[in-house]
């Protein structure tokens, strides 16, 4: 750890269970970077105690910086020779960017309309159909994103802005798409590059570290919406 992340003191709210979390901790682990855990006040992040740390009344909250992509733009700016998590070319930094906006603007979103059709109580087969074509679509679009031989987004060697939001997502994307009776949504056929940059994630320490907690919260959730 540099000197100037030992006097940097890093308190994250966060939510074991979800995908901008993780990304954040992703960040964290990839930038080597410490911090302590806290537990949302009351509980709840509509309390009156949580929102007034975070208005939007949502997690992760750096303390006291909220939204992810934010709070990842922040340990950038002030930890920028630590594991850098921008490239040092300004088009390589600009793709960067571009592929982490894709994820929070277009295929999240495309994933989360699949959250709540888990649930098989209230489960619509159209709307499955419809959102896993669009996730689809989507994940296409990525592919032609991503530059060719490139181990992970737009470096050989090391994540980026470009990277962290992505795990979290395909780990969700290929537990709910199967459950939905629709894997070939979230199959990699044909689509050679995030085929091999989702096998460079999955061996990143920082990933496999986010996911030893990630996974099982995220199983867990999965089991609780089957039954209900």
């Amino acid at each position: 750890m540099q000197p100037a992340a030992q006097h940097l003191q890093l308190e994250l709210y966060d939510d074991p269970h979800s995908e901008y979390s993780a990304k954040v901790k992703v960040a964290l682990h990839a930038k080597g970077l410490a911090w302590k855990s806290l537990a949302v006040p009351c509980g709840s992040t509509r309390s009156a105690e949580f929102l007034a740390i975070n208005p939007i009344g949502k997690l992760p909250v750096l303390v006291a910086v909220f939204e992810s992509e934010v709070i990842v733009e922040y340990l950038e700016d002030a930890l920028p020779t630590q594991q850098p998590l921008l490239p040092a070319d300004p088009m390589e930094r600009s793709r960067a960017r571009l592929v982490s906006r894709y994820h929070d603007l277009y295929l999240e979103p495309a994933l989360r309309r699949l959250y709540p059709q888990v649930a098989p109580s209230v489960r619509s087969e159209a709307v499955v159909q419809e959102a896993a074509a669009a996730f689809r679509s989507r994940l296409a679009e990525l592919e032609t994103l991503l530059p060719p031989g490139r181990r992970f987004a737009v470096t050989d060697n090391h994540l980026t802005v470009a990277d962290v939001g992505y795990p979290a997502l395909l780990l969700y994307a290929e537990l709910i798409l199967p459950a939905l009776g629709r894997p070939e949504a979230v199959s990699y056929e044909g689509l050679p590059r995030i085929a091999a940059w989702r096998e460079a994630l999955w061996g990143h320490p920082a990933v496999r570290k986010v996911f030893a907690e990630l996974r099982p919260a995220a199983e867990e959730w999965m089991e609780k919406k089957l039954r209900s």
